[in-house]
């Protein structure tokens, strides 16, 4: 059966399942180790390879991940596996993404396929258990302070720290990636959605004024990794039924060409 949607609930309920099941319970998890515990061989692609992240493949009862390394980050790479573990470990993925023996991915919460999302949050809440993230949650205040200590706790990358801080956070929390001025994607956080804020859609234009849209139109803040903070209405952002005061952070991506933006509050309701 071809999926329509992504069932994320049972993405990230196998993702615990596993690392239960293996007895994993402190950070960092090594996805490597998961995958020899299958008898999955890993290695790097040659540098020269670009153009995706990872590589699952399967020769008769035999499977193998390959994952890039054109991107200089250790978090990438780690998420590249956990995502290639995913499609291992989901069901109807194997068959579904392995028809002609080997399937391709580019990681990283950009695509629409259901497939390719359902892998994204298994390898977040494999590489984030949420369990072993709320001491981190305990002791750092919302926003990119506590991304950042995600991302340092578990050496993954801001941009799945982030994502998984919204999906496990009681707190209002949005996440938004965006290129070249548009958003490539808008995560809530479950509190978020019960204020009935409305999310903005792949290719939306950053709303004007925003601290981001000026952010966006500085290509060294971005390369250097540059971040700024500041006090905002929900409403600058997204269509609400309220108006809230929220802090909006935001992170240039550096190689990436990306803008990460945290905007949270601890309530809206």
């Amino acid at each position: 059966m071809t999926l329509k949607f992504p069932r994320l609930p049972i993405a990230e309920g196998t993702a615990d399942k596993v690392l239960r099941e293996l007895g994993f319970d402190r950070l960092p998890i090594d996805p490597t180790a998961i995958a020899l515990n299958k008898e999955i061989f890993v290695q790097p692609a040659p540098s020269e390879m670009t153009g995706f992240s990872g590589m699952l493949a399967q020769y008769d009862t035999q499977f193998g991940i390959m994952f890039a390394t054109h991107i200089e980050s250790e978090g990438f790479r780690r998420f590249s596996i956990a995502h290639e573990l995913g499609h291992y470990y989901l069901p109807g993925h194997v068959e579904q993404v392995l028809a002609n023996g080997a399937h391709k991915s580019r990681a990283g919460f950009g695509s629409s396929d259901p497939y390719e999302q359902e892998a994204d949050f298994f390898a977040s809440a494999l590489l984030m258990p949420e369990r072993l993230l709320k001491p981190i949650l305990n002791q750092h205040d919302d926003g990119l302070e506590l991304v950042h200590a995600i991302s340092d706790q578990c050496v993954s990358s801001l941009t799945a720290a982030a994502v998984r801080y919204a999906r496990v956070s009681r707190s209002a929390v949005a996440v938004v990636v965006s290129r070249d001025n548009e958003v490539e994607f808008c995560l809530f956080s479950e509190a978020m959605k019960e204020a009935k804020v409305r999310w903005l859609k792949r290719g939306t234009p950053l709303p004007s004024g925003t601290l981001t849209s000026r952010f966006a139109e500085d290509v060294a803040k971005i390369a250097g990794a540059k971040s700024d903070s500041y006090s905002v209405d929900l409403s600058d952002w997204f269509e609400c039924p309220a108006s809230h005061t929220v802090t909006e952070d935001v992170i240039g991506l550096g190689s990436y060409g990306k803008v990460l933006t945290v905007i949270y509050s601890s309530r809206l309701t």
